[in-house]
């Protein structure tokens, strides 16, 4: 998207961000299947396009809860106009799963498991049990589907027209609960282990649950 912005708006300060600034980011911050490059990209530019928190919100609390992939990479290579070989043709009608949650090692696992693993007919048939290949199918369409997202929430922004997110209900609930902090009282065992760390995130089916 920056190289796009730059080739759009050639005298914008978008010209002098290096084009591969967010390369970092893959694999979960340089392969630690941290946060999801995908998320932690796509947040980055609605920051530097919109500087609208609200954009960043939608994005994530959309993130944590759309089934990836979608079929739309395949449809569009199919349709034409894209000049790709070997492993970059994405496969049709891919599994998908929800991610719930922002964490590359944690998405990427409950996709897997959609897939069934290695010995899942998908993988087997289509990269004869390489997870790895079948894995990097999926990043793909992935990050087709949340550049997808970020234009939609550009355009929003650009129109007006962005509301604030609406977080998934077990955020409000462990914020009250004392459980992190936050509204309610605490709880001297979360204390003991992680004070005060309320945040946005789904809280009942993330990593650590």
């Amino acid at each position: 998207m920056i190289g796009q912005l730059a080739t759009q708006f050639p005298d914008s300060l978008y010209n002098q961000i290096p084009r591969g600034i967010f390369n970092y980011g893959g694999g979960g911050i340089n392969a630690w299947r941290n946060v999801c490059g995908v998320a932690n990209g796509g947040a980055a530019m609605l920051k530097i396009v919109t500087n609208d928190g609200n954009a960043i919100d939608q994005y994530l609390a959309w993130f944590e809860k759309t089934p990836f992939p979608s079929n739309a990479a395949y449809e569009d290579f199919a349709d034409g106009g894209w000049t790709l070989t070997g492993k970059q043709v994405p496969k049709d009608n891919a599994p998908s799963s929800v991610g719930k949650g922002l964490l590359c090692h944690s998405t990427h696992g409950r996709w897997l498991e959609a897939a069934g693993g290695a010995d899942g007919a998908w993988v087997t048939t289509q990269f004869a049990g390489s997870v790895g290949d079948a894995g990097s199918d999926r990043c793909a369409k992935l990050v087709y589907d949340c550049v997808y997202k970020v234009c939609e929430l550009v355009n929003a922004w650009a129109a007006g027209s962005i509301a604030a997110a609406t977080f998934d209900p077990s955020v409000d609930a462990c914020l009250t609960s004392g459980c992190h902090g936050g509204k309610g009282a605490y709880d001297q065992k979360i204390i003991d282990c992680a004070p005060h760390v309320s945040g946005k995130m789904k809280c009942d089916e993330s990593c650590h649950m």
